[in-house]
């Protein structure tokens, strides 16, 4: 009897051990963790069940041998250095930044159709460039100089729209990839090279042009003053020869009318001398003769004598 109780006591020792050690492990395959960066959906892995609601941070009981899929519940950040083909066929070298979470209510149907994080991130990713390369072909090569702004707005709205879909957030007709876009950030544009030599070969072509116009307008400036300073000169001229021929005209007219006057004045005192003395024609003339010598003691002259120059006979 006294060696029985012994072995009885070990074999319930042993059992209790065993009970123990089955609930810690039990236990401990029943508890898992959460990050407070991270949502979780259950998964019961024998009965391969999925939760219908996502759990976040903390420590989770259940069923043994489940798991959680896992998700950042914080935003996420894709860069994106690539070409796209604009709107006028020019291939542009672009790099871009977005951001993007997992919205909790998608959560679920997420993993229904990406299985996990990894995949779901690589098909996010893909939508988001198909998005940005969608935008750029909307543009020409010009406007990614003058319009980056507004590329970049057109770039976040064509990002939303593929990540979120077009119903938002009805889940049951959800065209998006369970993602919701936050911002994003055109960082860099860089142009082709013969592009940016064209654009140069063509702003100096401008300032050519811009030049030659400068210098024809010099030039017909100058042209101009001195088309001006001879016209001017001309009138001058002309004003002149105009004021030399008013007084060559007036001076004349002053002569011929003191001639006129004189001649007058010598026809009226001949015609008083010939009704004076009654004189005809011959007498006339000689005493035009005398008048003439009178004023002109010094005239010689050889004439035959018209006509008798005394009133002798006449007597």
């Amino acid at each position: 009897m006294n060696l029985r109780i012994p072995y009885m006591k070990w074999v319930s020792l042993a059992l209790g051990l065993s009970i123990v050690i089955v609930a810690i492990i039990l236990l401990a395959v029943s508890l898992k963790k959460i990050s407070s960066t991270e949502l979780g959906v259950e998964y019961d892995k024998l009965a391969k069940q999925l939760d219908d609601a996502a759990k976040t941070g903390g420590l989770h009981t259940g069923p043994p041998g489940f798991r959680f899929i896992k998700f950042p519940s914080t935003q996420m950040t894709a860069e994106v250095a690539d070409t796209c083909v604009s709107k006028d066929g020019i291939r542009v070298q672009f790099q871009v930044s977005y951001q993007y979470l997992m919205p909790e209510q998608w959560i679920v149907e997420a993993i229904y159709k990406y299985r996990d994080y990894p995949k779901w991130s690589t098909i996010v990713e893909a939508a988001g460039n198909s998005a940005i390369q969608h935008s750029c072909s909307a543009f020409n090569v010009t406007n990614f100089q003058s319009m980056r702004n507004l590329i970049q707005i057109n770039m976040f709205e064509e990002l939303k729209m593929k990540l979120e879909g077009t119903n938002g957030t009805n889940v049951e007709i959800h065209d998006g990839v369970y993602a919701r876009a936050v911002s994003l950030q055109l960082k860099n544009v860089d142009l082709p090279l013969e592009y940016t030599n064209a654009v140069s070969d063509k702003q100096s072509a401008k300032e050519d042009i811009n030049l030659a116009k400068n210098q024809r307008n010099q030039e017909l400036t100058k042209a101009n003053t001195e088309l001006f300073a001879v016209q001017a000169e001309a009138r001058k001229i002309l004003e002149n020869a105009f004021n030399d021929v008013n007084v060559t005209l007036t001076a004349a007219d002053l002569t011929a009318a003191q001639t006129l006057f004189t001649f007058a004045e010598e026809t009226e005192t001949i015609q008083q001398a010939k009704e004076t003395f009654n004189l005809d024609t011959n007498g006339v003339l000689s005493y035009m003769a005398n008048q003439l010598y009178a004023e002109a003691p010094t005239l010689r002259a050889s004439i035959r004598e018209p006509a008798k120059i005394y009133l002798k006979d006449e007597l």
